[in-house]
Order: C-alpha cells, then structure tokens, then sequence
C-alpha cells in the first residue's frame, strides 16, 4: 500500500504530505541496543509508519516500593543497568507489577497514581510505571507503531532484572491499558514464560483484525486477562476490542457504552476522518477509560468481586438464560480472575460510579 492509496478507513488521522514521501522509501529503522523494526506484514497496520526513535518516544520507568520515595524512583530507558537499578532500592526477592498508559494519556495521570497505591495496598511489590506521554500523543497511526519500541524498552529493563537480578518473570505481571495494553503484547512476545498481563480494553482501531503478532493475545503470557469497555463499532467511536484476545476476557455491562458514560457517538467514516481525532478521544474515552478504575477497585481486599457468568450474549445473560459455573466458582474480573483456571468469556453487570461492584 502507497501512501496516495491510504483508503477512508484512516478514519484516526491523515498523513501530511511530508510524512508520507518520506515513508514510501523507508522500510525499516535500526535503534541501538534495542532492535530493528520493519513495516512488512504483518507489522503493516499502522498505514507504514516506523517506530520513532527511542529519544523522540522518551520512556521512563519510575519504581514505587512500600516505604520508598512518594514520588518513586525515575530513571530512563538508557539507565536499565545493574548499578542504578541496585542504587534505586529494588528487592529482586518480591514480585514486579509493571503499569503502562495508553494513547493521549501519561504516567502521572490519576488512575496510574491510584492503581499503584492499589498494587502496594494489596501486596509487598515492586511497582514499576512506564511513561511513553511524547510518543503516546501523536498521529494515531503514529502512536500505534510506536508502541513496537515502548515493549521493546520495557522487555530489556525485565530481561535485565531477569539475568542479573534473578527475577523471576514467571511471577512478573504487566497491566496496560489501550495502547499500553498492546504494548504488553510486545513485552511478552521478547520475554518467554513471562507471568501475566492484565489487557485494560486493550485498543482496537488498527489491532482488531490482525494476526496474533501484531496485537496482545493468549500466547504472549502464562495468563493473559481483558476487560473489555468499549466494544461498540469504531463508526460509534468505540476505542477498544470487541473480539477475545485473552484466556479468560471479561464483558463489564456487554458490548454497550458503560453506565454513566454519554452514549456512542454515532457517525459516519467521512465524518470521523474530517474530525481531530484527538478531540474525538477525548471526548467520548469514558468508557474506554472505565476499565482502569474497574481493575483498581479489583485490587481493593474487603471490597466486592466482580462475579462474573458464561453465556452466549449479555442479553442472556440479563435475562437469567446462562448455564452457570458448573462444579466451581464463578471467575471475578480483576487481580484475582487468574484463580480457579476459568478460560472463555464471561459478563457481569457493574454501577456507573465507584463503587462499581455491584
């Protein structure tokens, strides 16, 4: 595909001239220390764009420890070695949780600071944030292929921790929402036996409909667990997956907009390509951003679970038409939907306010 044949479906943005000569002769981009990455299938979903550099994306990590520094301890994708991570405090001997945001979104934004206090709450851990803000803000399309670097940075720190620190990835647990759930996709597909990740509404516009290699799935983690909010039509401005990509993928309220979130917002692809996808983003992710505080109220020990049933739809469900559980519990969205070995795709109901458990 040539950027003169880019269809209407780049419904997220479109390619100033300047970028798109530039692009037609790249191919591929070469990063030291950190890999090569090429626009061939299958890596062709995000309209030929490359990674940026990792200067230009600037990740950094910040450490969160159960009586360490309020603000944690920062450091850059260049200082991942074995001095400065020793000097930072971490203690190799307790499970890492490593959080990562999703497009036009930050590590400092509330829900990152919330979901970390959550994670230290409920156990002694170390408590890793990734911040990827200058390259999570750019052209969709942009932000999309850049994510293939952010895993890249984040699977060297774990691979550090792993071969100096004896870490143990298979206990290691990586929660991302949106683009930072694709993200972890990547991370896992580079570290092998890696533990968990948790896909917040993982994103879907130019992830939905393509292999495996591209996007988070079942392969990329001993667990892997979704919570899906914003499954409606991306001609609705639906923002997340609607199809399963985990062992287990949760339905919060079905495949509709989230209580208490304005409804979709319904156009047509002519209409969303004139629009400033940034706007739109921002102006109807409510519900895509529900699975962030759902996953931190999971977190919370004494508060409700989130008891979850198999059926065919959310309508059966609704109306009392599913099977049950069988012999066992009942799986319950969150931290703790990796206990009693439930697979497939489960729907509860939840309040359209904290707290969401109903």
């Amino acid at each position: 595909m040539t950027c003169g044949r880019i269809p209407v479906l780049i419904l997220l943005a479109v390619w100033t001239a300047e970028t798109c000569l530039g692009f037609l002769f790249k191919t591929q981009v070469c990063y030291e220390h950190v890999d090569c990455f090429s626009n061939h299938k299958p890596f062709d979903n995000s309209f030929e764009a490359l990674p940026e550099s990792p200067e230009e994306i600037d990740v950094t990590f910040t450490l969160f420890m159960r009586g360490g520094p309020t603000k944690g301890v920062t450091f850059d994708y260049k200082d991942t070695n074995v001095d400065v991570i020793r000097s930072s405090g971490f203690a190799a001997n307790k499970p890492v949780k490593m959080i990562i945001h999703g497009y036009m979104s930050s590590a400092y934004e509330v829900w990152v600071h919330n979901m970390t206090n959550a994670f230290l709450s409920r156990g002694d851990f170390n408590v890793i944030t990734v911040d990827w803000k200058v390259g999570a803000s750019k052209l969709y399309q942009q932000s999309v292929s850049n994510t293939r670097l952010v895993g890249a940075l984040c699977a060297k720190l774990l691979s550090t921790l792993r071969d100096v620190f004896h870490v143990d990835m298979t206990k290691t647990h990586v929660t991302g929402h949106s683009l930072g759930a694709q993200t972890a996709g990547y991370i896992g597909s580079r570290i092998p036996g890696l533990g968990r990740i948790t896909g917040l509404d993982p994103a879907g516009p130019l992830f939905e409909d393509y292999t495996p290699e591209v996007r988070l799935d079942p392969s990329d983690a001993l667990f892997v667990d979704i919570i899906h909010t914003d499954a409606v039509p991306i001609h609705d401005a639906g923002f997340g997956m609607k199809k399963p990509c985990g062992h287990i993928d949760f339905y919060p309220n079905g495949l509709n907009e989230q209580p208490g979130c304005p409804p979709p917002v319904s156009t047509t692809l002519e209409q969303l390509v004139s629009m400033a996808f940034t706007n739109a983003f921002e102006s109807v992710a409510c519900s895509h951003e529900r699975a962030e505080g759902l996953f931190t109220e999971s977190l919370l020990q004494g508060s409700c679970q989130f008891t979850a049933h198999p059926c065919s739809s959310y309508d059966d469900y609704v109306a009392g038409r599913c099977p049950g559980c069988g012999a066992g519990p009942c799986p319950v969205m969150g931290y703790d939907s990796n206990l009693g070995n439930r697979t497939g795709s489960f729907f509860l109901t939840t309040s359209g306010h904290s707290p969401y458990c109903q």
